[in-house]
């Protein structure tokens, strides 16, 4: 019986150097040396997997003890995993909140600096929106072809010209009475520049843009007169209730008017 009890005690060592809750199997030389009847009754187990304990049939108040430590083993054993787990994830959970409240920080600071660029940019996009609508004149379509009239700013002549160019167009050349009613209906200072000069020959007055003789002259009364024999540039100017054509300086500043045959 002594022999027996004491088999028990190695197997209650065993379950208390477990706290995995499974037992492990002694050395089985030290086993054999105690001719422990653990290994008696079933012979030498050559395996290392886990296993549960023999005991002698007879002796069921031992067993029922050992199955009591084991189960308390067990037991111990994994409420101790559950709080080292549970302190585990707190910890990680901790880690994770602090992060995110450091991330929140930054975005509440990256709004509102993306905020200050968007309204800079806006006020970018306002400006350039100006720029473009000053640069970018609208043409519109005034009877058979389209026309830009210009009353924001005053340049000679020659100015006039480079700058319908640079819009895709003409100084306007007006030749024909239909296009001339049309446009002056649409005119509101002046006086304005046309297309029409006779910088080449006096007296012979032809549009700039092609070379051509204009096909349409309107004057004003005792115009064109040449005055001081420097006026070789034609305006298209109010007196009175109507607009005519009349020769004058070209270095002189006055609006201008653009024509195109289409947009392109």
């Amino acid at each position: 019986m002594k022999i027996i009890l004491f088999g028990f005690l190695v197997a209650i060592l065993a379950v208390q150097k477990n706290k995995a809750g499974v037992l492990m199997r002694p050395d089985i030389h030290e086993m054999m040396e105690m001719h422990s009847p653990l290994f008696k009754l079933g012979g030498i187990p050559t395996s290392f997997e886990p296993y549960e304990v023999m005991v002698l049939p007879e002796d069921e108040a031992a067993a029922h003890l050992l199955f009591e430590i084991k189960e308390a083993s067990i037991e111990g054993s994994t409420e101790d995993s559950t709080e080292d787990s549970n302190k585990t994830e707190e910890e990680k959970l901790e880690k994770v909140v602090e992060k995110f409240e450091k991330l929140e920080e930054m975005f509440v600071e990256n709004g509102e600096k993306f905020g200050k660029l968007e309204e800079k940019v806006e006020d970018l996009r306002k400006t350039v929106t100006a720029i473009q609508e000053k640069q970018l004149p609208t043409f519109e379509k005034i009877g058979s072809k389209y026309y830009y009239i210009d009353d924001s700013e005053g340049v000679n002549w020659f100015e006039a010209a480079h700058k319908c160019r640079e819009l895709g167009g003409n100084l306007a050349g007006l030749q024909s009475e239909d296009e001339w009613k049309a446009v002056s209906e649409k005119l509101t200072k002046g006086p304005y520049w046309l297309d029409i000069n006779d910088l080449g020959n006096e007296g012979v007055y032809k549009l700039l843009s092609s070379g051509q003789e204009a096909g349409y002259l309107n004057w004003h009364f005792n115009e064109p007169n040449d005055r001081e024999d420097n006026e070789n540039c034609v305006e298209l100017i109010k007196y009175g209730s109507k607009w005519a054509m009349n020769d004058n300086n070209c270095a002189k500043k006055f609006n201008f008017i653009c024509e195109k045959d289409n947009l392109e």
